[in-house]
């Protein structure tokens, strides 16, 4: 059995790019450090502060980039770096380490971060340490954000109507009906404030933040901790897809879209104007403006909507911990991002390689962690904040609703470190393919391939199917 040879094609593609592209490696100087950073939700007042404040620090020059389209050049990159760490979602980071392309990081973890007392392995928050590492043991990537998501609200709006948080899916349900009795008028005649605005055309996905926290509150932490080893009931990787069986491994998880369901699709009332059809700008001007009192978000909300609608709130917002469902067995928090990752390449040279070892070990000191979640306003690196002192900036309302999620609830993640799952990370999900059912299921609600049944079913007959050639491609026999 032979793990790697998914690894060839990436090789190939990535020699061809190098031979057909110029030298773009950058001409270091020994004092300087060059850092590639996904220009997503967080902004870049984080990285310029961070940047500046190592170099006073350290004296070495940090020359950053935040680009868009890092991930679609990835391959190209690794052969001939233009930096010494890229940090990004969705890099294919296994794939990367298994080629040998990627640095190995095993002394950064044990190294003392300064002024801690504790060594980088220990900083890192729960669960980042066994997603960071392959099967060889050795580390290779250190996780970038630890993530919260949920239903954003209009914390002044609810303040000013007495309307209490609700805490649990009834309490939710009946606050969406008061919401819209209360018909608060807006600017448009006839018009009045919605109690949920969401966005179907081109994030839809943000609902998977509250449905994944239902699925855990049915299931528990195991049951999504079974579903992410994608092992068959027999332990082998052969019969994986067995974690999709709606009646049996993944039945909390239909049982979760159904909540949204009920919530959704039977109270059209309560979202926005045919959301399905709805893109992100406009539901973040919505938002931003006071048309609709929640949001379906992650922790990048307070920078993204008013960055994304050119709006800047004069209201304060909070972030609610998943209101509970029947049954629920706690309160959880989906670590949106998880799989966000800060790689050094392995073909740089042995000085930048150290530099950017130290860039990031500062990064899980106190100053850093602080300054990122400050800059970033409401986002969290993936370390443990419990010797950080935020200070002031838990006065925000927003920064402290993100606070007390990740805190205060356990903390679950999809990020699975099994071969078949990271090799056919397009395939696997949840959902199964990348198919998402909530604005098909809005746009037609008594349409029974919707359903909860239907769906459940179709997620485990198109893994049944697939699941032979996903083995293969992860170098796996069908015995195994």
């Amino acid at each position: 059995m032979n793990k790697k040879i998914f690894i060839l094609p990436l090789v190939a593609t990535s020699l061809f790019l190098s031979l057909t592209a110029c030298d773009r490696t950058p001409k270091r100087g020994e004092n300087e450090l060059y850092i590639t950073v996904y220009d997503g939700g967080y902004g870049t007042d984080w990285i310029d502060q961070v940047s500046k404040d190592y170099e006073a620090k350290t004296g070495v020059k940090v020359v950053w980039t935040a680009d868009q389209s890092i991930l679609d050049r990835m391959d190209s990159e690794l052969e001939n770096p233009e930096s010494d760490i890229y940090m990004s979602h969705d890099i294919r980071w296994q794939e990367y380490a298994e080629a040998g392309q990627l640095e190995v990081l095993d002394d950064l973890y044990e190294s003392e971060v300064e002024g801690t007392g504790k060594t980088f392995k220990q900083r890192l928050c729960q669960g980042a340490e066994e997603v960071s590492k392959l099967e060889d043991g050795h580390y290779y990537k250190v996780c970038y954000t630890q993530g919260a998501g949920g239903l954003v609200y209009n914390k002044t709006m609810f303040d000013q109507n007495n309307w209490s948080v609700p805490q649990t899916y009834d309490q939710l349900v009946a606050l969406c009906e008061t919401i819209n009795n209360a018909h608060i008028p807006l600017d448009d005649p006839g018009q009045y404030v919605k109690p949920i605005g969401w966005s179907g055309a081109d994030r839809e996905y943000y609902w998977d933040y509250i449905l994944f926290e239902w699925w855990a509150q049915l299931g528990g932490a195991e049951a999504i901790n079974q579903y992410k080893a994608y092992l068959g009931d027999d332990g082998k990787y052969s019969t994986g897809y067995q974690v999709y069986n709606p009646s049996t491994n993944h039945e909390e998880f239909i049982q979760a879209y159904q909540y949204w369901r009920d919530l959704i699709v039977a109270n059209p009332t309560f979202s926005n104007t045919k959301p399905q059809d709805a893109k992100l700008f406009n539901v973040n001007s919505m938002f931003a403006s006071g048309q609709v009192a929640m949001i379906p978000y992650a922790q990048w909300a307070k920078y993204e909507i008013q960055q994304n609608s050119g709006i800047q709130f004069n209201f304060d917002i909070a972030m609610m911990k998943t209101p509970k469902v029947t049954g629920a067995k706690g309160d959880f928090n989906y670590n949106v991002g998880f799989g966000d990752s800060m790689v050094i390449p392995s073909n740089i040279p042995d000085s930048s390689k150290e530099n950017a070892k130290d860039f990031l070990r500062y990064l899980a000191g106190k100053e850093a962690c602080k300054t990122f979640v400050d800059k970033a306003r409401g986002a969290f690196l993936a370390f443990d904040y419990s010797i950080v002192d935020l200070g002031d900036l838990l006065n925000d309302t927003y920064i402290a609703s993100v606070y007390s999620k990740l805190t205060t609830c356990t903390n679950v993640n999809v990020c699975s470190m099994n071969p078949v799952a990271y090799i056919n990370s397009a395939s696997i999900m949840p959902w199964i393919g990348n198919t998402y059912y909530y604005s098909k299921a809005f746009a037609a609600p008594t349409n029974d391939a919707y359903s909860a049944t239907t769906v459940g079913n179709n997620i485990y007959t198109t893994a049944q199917n697939g699941w032979a050639s996903w083995v293969r491609l992860a170098g796996f026999g069908p015995n195994d």
